[in-house]
């Protein structure tokens, strides 16, 4: 089997960030801590913007927000990462305020976009960890900073991204054949939209449900094909 190491880096640098920024942030004074989380809101609009801008056929991506987004209410999910989140807060027994959004925001932010679902597949099929490294210290310095405004929540999303990256590096010979490079452009593009809900959030501009938007990624894969339709 295949040892996701990548993603063992990753995890253990978001890790350090967390601690560094929660030792950090009873230093900072509150208004260091909140142009920490403004520049970062900032940094990822432009990101996703970035991204969304690469899907091929945008009406795809607008039939697979809507489509994945009443799925996800359904299902609720932004509730079930909360219930983790507050599980997660009792197990620890943390008197953190700001524990579930901490570990949702973070969660939301290192699980989505291409990075996060690229870089595992090349160091499943190649063993070239690059783009995986990258992203271990963009998340490791903005796990600093959420830290420092949010707490130890934040350190507890190097969880989720452990076992999405992992499963992703462990069959990714099965799931090569899947993901074309058009698809992986569409997913960018749901996934830039994502982003920028989170950074609407974190800025405090809106407060979207971006966790019951992420089967979106599932249907614009499902629905790729039929762009030729549009």
């Amino acid at each position: 089997m295949i040892i996701p190491v990548g993603t063992l880096i990753n995890s253990g640098l978001i890790v350090a960030g967390s601690l560094l920024g929660m030792t950090l942030g009873n230093r900072l004074s509150p208004g260091i801590r909140i142009i920490l989380f403004q520049g970062i809101g900032l940094c990822s609009v432009v990101i996703g913007l970035q991204m969304a801008f690469e899907a091929p056929n945008i009406i795809i991506v607008i039939f697979s927000m809507v489509i994945g987004g009443v799925l996800g209410e359904l299902l609720a999910l932004e509730k079930m990462l909360e219930r983790l989140g507050a599980k997660l807060q009792a197990v620890t027994r943390s008197s953190s305020a700001s524990f579930t959004q901490g570990f949702v925001t973070a969660t939301m932010l290192f699980c989505i976009g291409t990075m996060a679902i690229l870089g595992p597949l090349d160091e499943g099929l190649s063993g070239d960890r690059s783009i995986l490294m990258t992203k271990s210290i963009m998340d490791g310095c903005a796990a600093m900073a959420f830290a420092a405004a949010l707490g130890v929540g934040v350190l507890f999303s190097a969880l989720p991204v452990l076992i999405i990256q992992g499963l992703i590096t462990i069959f990714a010979v099965y799931l090569q054949s899947f993901i074309t490079p058009e698809i992986i452009l569409y997913i960018k593009g749901a996934g830039g939209i994502l982003i920028l809900g989170i950074a609407l959030n974190v800025l405090e501009l809106a407060k979207i449900r971006v966790t019951n938007l992420l089967p979106a990624l599932i249907f614009v894969v499902l629905l790729a094909p039929l762009a030729t339709l549009f």
